[in-house]
């Protein structure tokens, strides 16, 4: 295909002067202003989708970023000429006359993505709509030309592996990047990894336990093996981060009551208002693998050996560079750690509390449904947690650090202690390693976080988001972010 021969014909046959949305039926209207654009460009596009996707090789592909790039300049060329024309009044929409009258209709059609002024006559609504519409149109292509200039690999990738088990996204629209590797919505309900032949192993790992430390939640690349699959959604659907604090419950394990407490997807906030969230190259990849190995453990025991693990690369690679200690000592950098999260400013995780409780077949209601940080409750729970442990008749004698170290370390991941030892006795000794699991989880995220800057405020914190997106017809009472 001559694509310069192509682009200009197209461009020679577009008139920046005129818009057409004339049809004999002004039914038709707010379809034709729905969906206008310049079709000549999407034909031009699906063209070169349909070479590219014909490609063997990532070189042979490579090659079609010059040439999406040329058509979307050209593209975004016409709808600014188009803009600039309306805005001194030299550009005209053509539409039916029978459409006099019947303004109602069209601005009722329009209503749920555009307000029309009714002080304004019809020509000058019509006009501020395509305004509207051709600003997106402008944005969409900056979009692409920003994807083609920093994130080529979007138009170089392919499908390649199904992501389980949950929703990895709160919307459906737009990508994940990291590196060369991105994840996109694919199938109903799904989502999948895109990646091309020069894409390592360890950047498909990364974008993936990158993802779960913010959402909170484990996730898997689907194998061919269906059965497997199956089994680990069903594993992972069972547990979330929700029970750290279920087990804080004095009646827990005696209690038939059910509070349906639900972890949110968080809003990762999308770059210059594009439909992508681009994450930036890590030196650390490994503490996101590290954290997301204790998320797909789900009893206290095991999470508080491998949060453990996520503590014990910080501390190679923070707490001793940072301080440069002369001898160290895990029980003062857990002291350490201790103090720092106590102030500070996480990423959050939201939950929805809906103030209601199911005992036996019977839906109670305590309290006003509302979103609560996550991260903030583990805080109030952390501070509890010391009070509990300077009341002790054993553990008041001992630091915070040493408390940790002596569960986290010695009972849980060794078993030379005798009775000592880590055991599942799951009224006491395994409700004290889900307290000591709190303070590693906190430790965790602040250890990620401190070692990867750039992922700092990249979670939308005011609530009113979550309320507005939340479909399950319930009130809020907002809390403030603490």
């Amino acid at each position: 295909m001559d694509l310069d021969s192509k682009l200009k014909t197209l461009e020679d046959s577009i008139d920046a002067n005129i818009i057409d949305i004339n049809t004999s039926d002004y039914l038709d209207i707010p379809v034709r202003l729905g969906f206008y654009e310049l079709e000549g460009y999407r034909k031009l596009v699906f063209e070169l989708n349909r070479q590219r996707k014909a490609c063997q090789t990532y070189e042979e592909k490579k090659l079609f970023v010059e040439k999406y790039r040329k058509v979307y300049l050209s593209e975004r060329r016409k709808y600014q000429s188009i803009f600039g024309n309306l805005n001194t009044g030299t550009a005209k929409i053509l539409y039916p006359r029978t459409l006099e009258g019947n303004e109602e209709y069209l601005y009722r059609a329009l209503e749920h993505s555009w307000k029309s002024d009714k002080n304004k006559s019809l020509d000058e609504n019509l006009i501020n709509y395509m305004k509207a519409k051709l600003r997106k149109k402008i944005h969409e292509t900056n979009q692409e030309l920003y994807k083609l200039k920093y994130y080529p690999a979007d138009y170089i990738n392919t499908f390649s592996k199904y992501i389980g088990p949950n929703s990895v996204s709160k919307y459906r629209n737009g990508i994940i990047m990291y590196k060369d590797a991105m994840i996109a919505d694919t199938d109903s309900h799904s989502f999948s990894v895109f990646y091309n032949e020069n894409t390592t192993e360890d950047t498909k790992n990364t974008l993936l336990n990158i993802l779960a430390f913010f959402n909170g939640s484990p996730y898997f690349y689907f194998t061919e093996n269906y059965n497997f699959n199956r089994k680990l959604c069903e594993l992972y659907e069972q547990f979330d981060l929700l029970d750290m604090l279920r087990l804080r419950k004095k009646n827990f394990f005696d209690s038939k009551q059910e509070e349906p407490f639900h972890l949110e997807l968080p809003i990762l906030k999308q770059k210059n208002r594009y439909n992508m969230v681009c994450f930036q190259d890590s030196n650390h990849e490994m503490v996101f693998e590290l954290y997301h190995a204790s998320l797909k453990q789900f009893e206290s025991l095991p999470r508080c050996v491998f949060l453990f693990r996520v503590f014990e690369y910080g501390a190679t690679n923070h707490y001793k560079p940072l301080l440069r200690p002369t001898n160290y000592s895990p029980e003062d950098a857990l002291n350490y750690y201790v103090n720092k999260i106590m102030t500070h400013k996480f990423n959050p995780i939201y939950y929805v509390d809906y103030g209601t409780y199911v005992d036996e077949t019977e839906i109670v209601r305590k309290r006003k449904a509302k979103y609560v940080n996550f991260i903030t409750k583990l805080k109030e729970e952390a501070k509890k947690i010391k009070k509990e442990w300077s009341n002790h008749s054993y553990l008041q004698n001992k630091d915070i650090g040493s408390i940790i170290y002596g569960t986290g370390r010695n009972a849980a991941a060794h078993g030379g202690s005798g009775r000592g030892n880590a055991r599942y006795d799951y009224s006491t000794n395994y409700k004290h390693i889900n307290d000591v699991n709190i303070f590693l989880e906190l430790i965790a995220r602040y250890i990620i976080e401190e070692l990867n800057p750039h992922l700092t405020n990249m979670v939308e914190r005011r609530i009113k988001y979550y309320i507005q997106d939340n479909r399950s017809g319930v009130h809020f009472k907002q809390n403030e972010e603490t």
